[in-house]
């Protein structure tokens, strides 16, 4: 008698026990690597011309975008279309 109830027992206490725990964990889906890059502008070389970059970036107020070409940092701009100029202000992610 002893032997069946182990049989039958323990199988359904394992099941409950990974059950439990796999419902119990957090694991959260968002990481670094699943950030959007959007168009952003910078002015290089002169200061009214528009370079087109992709930025990690958005419209959200916060620190100023910057980005690094490897030699200088440029604060980023957006353009509300392609003929308007690029002086709208873009801010960084958190």
């Amino acid at each position: 008698m002893r032997t069946i109830v182990k049989a039958l027992v323990l199988p359904i206490a394992a099941f409950a026990l990974a059950s439990a725990g796999a419902v119990s964990t957090n694991v959260s889906k968002e990481s670094k690597t699943d950030t959007v890059l959007i168009s952003g502008y910078i002015h290089n070389p002169q200061p009214n011309s528009c370079q087109e970059v992709q930025v990690d970036c958005t419209t959200n107020p916060g620190p100023t975008c910057m980005y690094n070409n490897g030699t200088s940092n440029f604060q980023v701009y957006r353009k509300v279309s392609e003929s308007a100029p690029c002086n709208l202000q873009l801010f960084r992610n958190q």
